[in-house]
This record gives structure tokens, C-alpha cells and sequence, in this order.
């Protein structure tokens, strides 16, 4: 049972690991995954037959074109840092924004131990991105640095982007199997637009090799709706979190980005520090 419940982190912890081994572009990756998103979704739909509202099914259509935005310009900061740089600026910053939200506009924080807690979760995050970034041996290589800043401006719109596309069907009460089939309409139909402005990118080869990026974001997205019945939803998006530690070592294992023992235990303890930032915010929500 255990399998099941660290699944979302799996998938989404995996899922770029597997978008950066195929070597394609954003927009391709972005087409395969948004494909195999709608599949399932509409497979899953089929299936389940959830109930819709014309505000709930809005709401999670433009949530999803949201995610588009976000998920293109994090797959293209993969082309400018490593993954295992990447992906705890854009967890953590994700997590603080969707908490940030949460607390303001929904009333999660209702004292101040929620605060003081959910407030130390927040800074114990970000000190660990700044450890998780560590370089032991600084390259002052102008592209570097214009490389390295292009990514943390990507990183940090695409959290923007989507942090709203979590918050946004909140705001409209919907959740759960109501959302997963609209969510996957906006998230297709978006890349499909990209892909007009990118037309120049865009091989459907490409887009075939990502289908298993689709897939792994699909079995995290699904397996996170059916662990909620059962363990709640704290829980649930707590485990779903650690996958930004399965994106730092296998990321750096499989994709093998070289490090020194100093990096290596840098990394180590940023990894743990966002570790327990997670759980501290999800044990308030």
C-alpha cells in the first residue's frame, strides 16, 4: 500500500528525468505528455463518470492551460541547467506559492502556530534550494551566468503559472475526478497552440519518444486521486512533494552530472532540509 501512496512522488519525481533523456525539444516534450494526458483522461472519465459543473469544468480547463505555460517553460530550463538543479527551485518556489495562497485566500493558517510553523516549513525550503545550487568551483563564464539566470526567470514564471494552475480549481471548489478530464483539455489544447509558434521545433518523432513523459505524469496525477480517500488530502500532496528528491538523486545519477564530495554533501543536506520544510507544511494543512 505504501507503493501506492509515494507513487505521485515517483511519477512527477521521474517525469522530467525522462523528458531530459529524450533529448527533445520543450514543445516536444510538451506535446508528448499533454497527449498521453488526454488519453488517460479521457479513459479514466469514461470509467469514473464524475459529475460537472459549468464553473468546476471551467475552472480546471484553464487550470490546465495554466500547467501548459508552467510545464513548457520548465522543460526549457531543463536546457539550460540540469535537472537536479532545476527541480528544487521550481518544487520549492511551487510549494511557497501554493502555501502562500492556501494561508491568504483560503484560511488554512487559522492561528499562529499554523503560521510559525507553515512560516519555518517556507524558510527551511528555501535555504535548502540555496544549498541544493551549491558549486564548488564557480565559472565566471559569461554564458554561464546568462544561462544559469535565464533558467532561474523561466523557473520562476513557470512556478507562477503553475501554482495557479493548482490553486484555480480550489477557488471553485472542484477537486478530485471532476477535474482530471477539463484539466487534460486545456493542457492539450494549449501545447497545440505553442506548437503554431514553435512549428519550427515541433517533430512528431520527437513528440512519440515523450509519450512516456505523459505517462508518468498521468499514473503520479491519478494515483494522487485515489490516495486522497484514504489517507486525506495533507498526506497525499505532502508524499507527492518528496518527488523533488527522486528528481535530485536520479537526476544526478541517471542523467550523470558530475559532482564533488563537497557538492555531494551540500546537496545531501539541502535535500533534507526541503524534506522537512515539506513535511512540516503538510502536517498544518
Amino acid at each position: 500500500m505504501i507503493i501506492l501512496y509515494l507513487l505521485p512522488a515517483l511519477g512527477w519525481g521521474f517525469m522530467p528525468i525522462i523528458a531530459k533523456l529524450t533529448k527533445a525539444k520543450p514543445i516536444n516534450q510538451l506535446l508528448g505528455t499533454t497527449t498521453v494526458a488526454l488519453l488517460i483522461g479521457t479513459l479514466f472519465t469514461i470509467i469514473v463518470r464524475p459529475p460537472y459543473t459549468s464553473a468546476s469544468f471551467l475552472a480546471a480547463l484553464f487550470s490546465g492551460c495554466f500547467w501548459s505555460i508552467g510545464q513548457y517553460l520548465q522543460f526549457y530550463s531543463f536546457q539550460l541547467l540540469p535537472v537536479s538543479e532545476a527541480m528544487p527551485i521550481s518544487n520549492g518556489t511551487q510549494l511557497i506559492g501554493t502555501t502562500f495562497i492556501a494561508a491568504l485566500f483560503f484560511g488554512e493558517w487559522s492561528n499562529m502556530k499554523m503560521a510559525g510553523v507553515g512560516t519555518g516549513g517556507i524558510l527551511l525550503i528555501i535555504v535548502g534550494i540555496i544549498f541544493t545550487s551549491y558549486l564548488e568551483k564557480k565559472d565566471d563564464a559569461p554564458l554561464l551566468k546568462t544561462n544559469k539566470s535565464k533558467a532561474l526567470s523561466c523557473l520562476l514564471l513557470s512556478s507562477l503559472a503553475l501554482t495557479i494552475y493548482v490553486t484555480l480549481p480550489q477557488a471553485f471548489q472542484a477537486s478530485g475526478a471532476e477535474v482530471l478530464f477539463p484539466q487534460a483539455i486545456g493542457m492539450w489544447f494549449l501545447s497545440i497552440v505553442l506548437s503554431f509558434a514553435k512549428r519550427d521545433e515541433t517533430s512528431w518523432k520527437q513528440v512519440r519518444k515523450n509519450f512516456g513523459t505523459g505517462i508518468a505524469w498521468s499514473i503520479a496525477n491519478i494515483s494522487l486521486f485515489l490516495t486522497i480517500p484514504m489517507i486525506g488530502v495533507a498526506k497525499s500532496f505532502t508524499f507527492s512533494q518528496l518527488a523533488v528528491l527522486i528528481s535530485i538523486y536520479a537526476g544526478l545519477v541517471l542523467l550523470k552530472v558530475q559532482k564533488t564530495k563537497k557538492e555531494w554533501r551540500m546537496i545531501s543536506l539541502g535535500a533534507a532540509l526541503i524534506a522537512i520544510g515539506i513535511l512540516l507544511i503538510g502536517s498544518i494543512k
